[in-house]
C-alpha cells in the first residue's frame, strides 16, 4: 500500500514539474543576483569564482534563456508521470498475479 501511494505521489509530483515548466514559459521572470528585471535592464555575468567577466546580459537575452530550457523541464515531468505509470502498472499486475496463484 505504501508503495503505490508513493508511487503515486511521484506521478503527481512529475505533473506538476510539467506544469510549473509549462507556466515558466509562459511568463517567465528574469533576475539578477535576486532582483526582480525588468524590459531595458541588464545584469553583468559572473563567473564560477564570483568574479565579473565583463560580460552582460540584457532582460530579453534572460527571457529568451528561459524560454529555451522550458521543454527539457516539460520532458523532464512527462517521463516521471510515464516512470511513475510504468512502475505501478508493474505493482499492479504482480499483485494481481500473486493473488491469482492458489496453494
Amino acid at each position: 500500500m505504501i508503495k503505490r501511494v508513493s508511487l503515486w505521489a511521484f506521478i503527481v509530483a512529475g505533473i506538476a514539474v510539467a506544469a510549473w515548466a509549462a507556466v515558466s514559459w509562459a511568463s517567465p521572470q528574469a533576475t539578477c543576483r535576486g532582483e526582480a528585471m525588468g524590459p531595458g535592464d541588464t545584469c553583468s555575468h559572473l563567473s564560477l569564482t564570483g568574479q565579473d567577466d565583463g560580460k552582460v546580459q540584457t532582460y530579453e537575452q534572460r527571457i529568451a534563456a528561459a524560454r529555451q530550457q522550458t521543454p527539457y523541464g516539460v520532458a523532464a515531468g512527462v517521463c516521471m508521470v510515464v516512470f511513475g505509470a510504468v512502475l505501478l502498472r508493474i505493482d499492479t499486475v504482480s499483485a494481481q498475479g500473486s493473488s491469482d496463484i492458489g496453494p
